[in-house]
């Protein structure tokens, strides 16, 4: 495309599709790699596909960062040729060693694996689609990686390789390598819509997983479900055992494996965990040396095989606070090795094993249909009158609810705070994006913030 000066300082170029037979010699690939700091690229609707290796490497800087994008009102499509149960000698984009740049509005529609980073920091990928890989949608597991903000993007329908060509993986999220050889620090995830992962092998369809070693991530307000399709995975697995904590807070989700699986180092609140084969397992693992700093919080966590599995004998600085716990007809909570950790006001329904109520960990929560608006609907909202308000532990309160709402005390349990309302003024809970909070984000600066009088 013909360059136009940029408000940056750069150029502008905008392209449109090529043949639908292009050769390897891509524009959107060449022109990509060119790029300089406050350079922006526009594709316009249409498909843009090649059947060779698509990399590029695109760096620009805190001052003059590059943006690739969608034009206005357009709908790009990066493809591959083929069927994915067939699978791709290629995955369909790799973004390698780059450094300041965001990537918006862009459809990845096949590849083996969808978006796969290899080295990387200072990444914004915001508001793109990601579908019908034969493996994994993105990875960030080939090189350490930091600052990245993965927000605003649908990830489905993966893993699709046909089971007599060999097994497959199906990650949404693959962030950080197995057994630390590479560690992903520092990002953002928020308010993705993951979905429909399928996976054959031992390497699982986690919804977004967090390898060992990788730390200082924070993973919100994500709507995860339908990780049971082949394999049966977590919707969240941190793994933990890096120098920080990962925060796992306000995500929505059902119909997984483990919803969350976690195993040291972190912090889990405010999510709604519903109707899984397990709801939260915070259990031991061959990969994590020690078992460490875990706090799980203010969760309302219904409808699962098996609500709470824990096992923290030999663990520290441990917390369990202020979650309701239902799973009528199941089990609530199977613990062990709670002696050393801090348990509070925890409200349960159904069967309990390694704990009982003593009404200082574990209060009798009644039934959900009385503590809730209506869980066959996924409202899980208290009702007036339930057990749930104002009764949490005023030592375990987070500073937000599953709605951002400012939590101030008296502490509702559970992942919503009602301050006073009788019912849910936020989003309500289904398949797609969260609505709270507002889908609208400011552009990401990649400046350090300046306080007035520093």
């Amino acid at each position: 495309g013909s360059p136009e000066p940029a408000a940056a300082g750069g150029q502008v170029y905008e392209i449109y599709p090529q043949d639908a037979n292009a050769s390897c010699n891509e524009e959107f690939e060449n022109l990509a790699n060119a790029l300089q700091p406050g350079d922006e690229l526009i594709l316009h609707g249409g498909t843009y596909t090649q059947t060779c290796r698509r990399a590029i490497t695109v760096v620009g800087t805190a001052l003059n960062p590059i943006t690739i994008r969608a034009a206005d009102g357009e709908s790009p499509v990066l493809t591959r040729p083929g069927d994915p149960t067939q699978g791709f000698p290629q995955n369909n984009i790799e973004i390698i060693d780059s450094a300041y740049v965001a990537i918006r509005g862009l459809t990845f529609q096949s590849g083996d694996i969808g978006v796969r980073f290899i080295n990387g920091h200072h990444i914004t990928f915001e508001n793109n689609e990601v579908f019908n890989t034969s493996n994994n949608a993105v990875t960030l597991n080939s090189g350490n990686t930091n600052d990245f903000n993965i927000r605003l993007n649908h990830i489905h329908h993966t893993g699709l390789l046909d089971i007599s060509l060999g097994t497959t993986e199906g990650e949404g999220m693959y962030v950080g390598c197995n057994g630390a050889t590479c560690v992903a620090s520092g990002h953002l995830i928020e308010n993705n819509y993951i979905h429909d992962l399928r996976g054959t092998s031992g390497g699982g369809n986690d919804g977004i997983e967090v390898k060992v070693g990788s730390h200082g991530n924070t993973i919100k307000d994500n709507v995860i479900h339908n990780t049971t399709i082949g394999t049966r995975y977590p919707c969240i697995f941190v793994y933990g055992g890096g120098p920080a904590q990962n925060v796992v807070q306000g995500n929505a989700l059902w119909n997984c494996g483990e919803a969350i699986q976690v195993v040291s180092d972190a912090l889990v609140t405010d999510n709604l965990i519903l109707n899984s084969d397990v709801g939260i397992t915070a259990a031991p693992h061959a990969q994590v040396a020690s078992m460490k700093d875990v706090t799980i919080a203010h969760n309302t966590i219904y409808g699962h095989g098996e609500c709470l599995y824990v096992r923290w004998a030999g663990t520290s600085n441990m917390q369990l606070a202020n979650n309701a716990v239902y799973c009528p007809g199941t089990s609530a909570v199977d613990a062990s090795g709670l002696a050393g950790a801090e348990v509070k006001n925890n409200f349960v329904e159904g069967g309990l094993a390694g704990v009982s109520i003593d009404n200082q960990g574990f209060f009798n929560g009644g039934s959900a249909s009385s503590a809730f608006a209506s869980p066959a609907a996924l409202d899980f909202w208290p009702q007036p009158g339930s057990p749930l308000i104002e009764a949490g532990d005023p030592g375990h309160g987070t500073p937000v609810d599953f709605n951002a709402t400012v939590r101030d005390g008296p502490y509702d349990v559970g992942a919503y705070e009602t301050d006073g309302l009788d019912a849910n003024p936020g989003w309500q809970v289904g398949p797609g994006f969260k609505g709270f909070p507002p889908l609208v984000y400011p552009p990401v600066s990649y400046l350090p913030i300046i306080v007035a009088g520093d």
